[in-house]
């Protein structure tokens, strides 16, 4: 009776080698798919939010065709006023006048580009 058992031993053998270049086979397979999914997932999620501010800056480039919005930014931005109407203009408030030491002292990068122009072209 010892034969049956060998050949069900060697099947058995044979069948787990099978089993094992099959998985092996298809394990790298199986790991490209899964990551090219993942790729997919991430690519669908900026896909996702690349459109949100697309649809940001359709909905503010449709708010310059509205001329009350236009109208409203001009008055805001440009200070612009509408023929007739009165305008009230506060004075601002005082500061300290800087002494002539502390008006040199000033870094060039602090000013704007036209003080240290002129403060280039006045000084001899």
């Amino acid at each position: 009776m010892p034969a049956p058992r060998v050949a069900l031993t060697t099947r058995a053998t044979l069948l787990a080698v099978v089993i094992c270049v099959l998985v092996l086979t298809l394990a790298y397979p199986l790991r490209l798919y899964l990551r090219q999914q993942s790729k997919l997932s991430q690519l669908a999620r900026a896909n996702a939010q690349a459109q949100t501010q697309v649809d940001q800056l359709r909905s503010t480039v449709s708010r310059y065709n509205d001329q009350n919005w236009a109208d409203d930014e001009a008055r805001r931005r440009l200070h612009y006023i509408k023929p007739g109407e009165q305008v009230y203009l506060r004075p601002a408030p005082a500061t300290s006048q800087p002494t002539d030491q502390s008006r040199h002292s000033v870094a060039p990068g602090d000013s704007a580009w036209y003080g240290r122009l002129w403060s280039q072209i006045a000084a001899p």
